[in-house]
């Protein structure tokens, strides 16, 4: 039997990140890179078309951040999961005031990597993401409906 493959948007401003993830995620069984957006605006408007099961998200942004664009994003595919990450050692320091991990579940991850995650575990996150509940019970709905 053919392992189902999970359609992955990566939103990353930085093109170099964006290429590791890709150049990771390409080769990985299950998974299947569908769009890269470099920034919020654009994954929204790229989201409906792609209609991608996972979006790999950085939460930091310079204007329009993660935390702000994940409402936007379940609002446009409301049971996309959301695994965020910080690239930003600083975002998650507490100088802000705030929990980056709680404040990312908060505004609707699903999931969230500090910025000491390594690549495999982004990718590891993506497979957990991939085997969810949620998406085998949408998929099952798909198939049965």
């Amino acid at each position: 039997m053919c392992p189902l493959l999970a359609r992955v948007m990566v939103v990353e401003r930085y093109r170099f990140v964006r290429d590791a993830l890709r150049i990771a995620i390409e080769p990985m069984p299950g998974l299947e890179l569908v769009a890269e957006a470099d920034d919020v605006h654009k994954a929204v408007d790229l989201v409906t078309d792609e209609a991608p099961d996972v979006i790999l998200l950085d939460v930091d942004w310079p204007c329009l951040d993660g935390l702000a664009a994940a409402p936007l994003l379940r609002q446009a595919l409301p049971d996309v999961l959301l695994v965020m990450y910080s690239s930003e050692p600083e975002f998650e320091t507490h100088d802000r005031g705030f929990d980056a991990a709680e404040a990312a579940i908060t505004a609707g991850a699903d999931a969230y990597l500090t910025a000491a995650a390594t690549l495999e575990e982004m990718v590891g996150a993506l497979h957990v993401a991939a085997v969810s509940p949620r998406r085998e019970r949408d998929l099952e709905e798909e198939l049965v409906g």
